[in-house]
């Protein structure tokens, strides 16, 4: 066989429609995934498609905006139609970078997770995570967090949680949480919780719904329901319903809402421990412990207990205890030990009522003695310079005495009475009828 060369215009007309047919097959097969690298985002071996309802993360490009950048030729070897990714994406779906979620250290400018479980979280301005597992955040700015359970919680500026468990909530201006389950908040200014379990609350404004754990110490630690612990120490300490713990100490100290004696204050609120004392002393409701003691000490309710102590002024609706002593000592009704420049009990006295100055008793189921000593009715004595009693059942010793049911109105030295008459019944009951005619005008 003689073999001849092709003259070039044979082979053109044999070679040109191969290449146009292979090239035609070749443009009009899909194309694969390394023929978009640089155009696409790359993909990563974890990469998972993205959730219609995830939260874009600073510095990952959107779906909108991959479809905008991402047109594509369709038209063959000799396309010039383009169409968005997201034609394509129907077929095969794009895979992104998964949004930021769980890591051991992570930081930034304001770093932004949806759960962390690691060692920390820092923040040069702003942290927010939404459920943090790990040992501290950090946030010089802000930290926020919506379920935090951690050693700490940091910021310079303010820490927020809405559940913190674990150590400290620690900044110089303000650390709040709703529920707080830990050691402390500490911080220079503002400590806020809703329900408190923790050791302390140290701050200059200490807040808590519901504390329980050791104390509240600050210029200002205020229970707005109950406190069970061991103490409030402040300048000004205020549990809104009911104290229960050691001691309440500072310059104002207060259980019970109202810091003025206004009357009718419940029995169920107020302060149930040892000792509440400072420069004024007040429970709008049950005073139940060892003592109360305060430039001014004053129960507006039941006092029980040892001793109620006002440097001016000492002041219970009703006393049950073995005294009060003040300048001033007042009450409804006392049964014990009254002592004071000046003692008073409105409605009854059960006990010894002395007084350096001036005794006043409705009733006097003992002892009244005073230089001036008065009462409606005395079961009992009275000693002093000038006695007076309208019904006297006892004997009256002084330098003038006077009794309306007396063995004489007037006496001096001795007189002695045997409860003939009841005038304290009738003044009592013209009492409640002044009382119903001022109602019923």
């Amino acid at each position: 066989m003689i073999l001849r060369p092709c003259s070039p215009s044979v082979l053109a007309r044999s070679v040109v429609p191969i290449a146009l047919a292979t090239g035609l097959f070749l443009t009009s097969t899909p194309s694969r995934a390394d023929d978009d690298i640089g155009t696409t985002p790359a993909r990563s071996k974890e990469a998972q498609p993205a959730s219609p309802t995830s939260v874009p993360v600073a510095g990952e490009a959107s779906k909108a905006d991959v479809e905008r950048a991402e047109p594509r030729s369709t038209g063959g070897l000799f396309g010039s139609e383009a169409e968005p990714v997201r034609r394509r994406r129907r077929e095969a779906p794009i895979a992104t970078d998964p949004p930021k979620d769980w890591a051991v250290l992570y930081g930034g400018l304001r770093p932004q997770l949806g759960t962390f479980g690691g060692i920390a979280v820092l923040g040069a301005a702003q942290s927010r995570v939404e459920r943090f597992y790990g040992a501290l955040s950090f946030a010089t700015v802000r930290n926020d967090a919506g379920d935090h359970v951690g050693f700490a919680q940091l910021a310079l500026g303010r820490n927020l949680a809405n559940d913190f468990s674990g150590g400290f909530q620690l900044s110089l201006t303000e650390n709040r949480a709703r529920d707080f389950v830990g050691t402390a908040q500490v911080t220079l200014a503002y400590n806020r919780a809703g329900d408190m379990l923790a050791v302390t609350q140290l701050g200059g404004y200490n807040r808590a719904k519901r504390f329980a754990g050791v104390a509240q110490v600050g210029l200002y630690d205020r229970a707005d329901e109950t406190f069970s612990g061991v103490a409030q120490l402040g300048a000004f300490d205020h549990v809104r319903e009911t104290f229960r713990g050691v001691a309440q100490l500072g310059v104002v100290t207060a259980a019970g809402r109202d810091l003025l004696p206004s009357g009718g204050a419940p029995d169920t609120a107020g302060f149930r421990g040892i000792v509440q004392g400072g420069a004024y002393a007040v429970t709008d409701g049950a005073f139940t412990g060892a003592a109360q003691v305060g430039g001014g000490a004053v129960t507006n309710g039941t006092f029980t207990g040892l001793a109620q102590i006002g440097g001016l002024a000492a002041y219970s609706r009703e006393f049950r205890g073995l005294a009060q002593i003040g300048f001033g000592a007042f009450s409804d009704r006392s049964l014990g030990l009254q002592l004071g420049a000046w003692t008073m009990a409105d409605e009854q006295h059960t006990g010894l009522q002395v007084a350096a100055g001036y005794a006043r008793a409705g009733r006097i189921r003992g002892a009244q003695v005073g230089l001036v000593n008065q009462a409606r009715e005395v079961r009992g004595v009275q000693i002093g310079l000038f006695n007076t009693a309208q019904n006297l059942e006892g004997v009256q010793i002084g330098l003038v005495n006077h009794a309306d049911d007396g063995l004489l109105p007037w006496t001096s030295i001795i007189n002695i009475g045997f409860g003939d008459e009841d005038y304290g019944d009738t003044e009592d009951a013209e009492r409640a009828s002044r009382r119903t005619t001022r109602s019923t005008l």
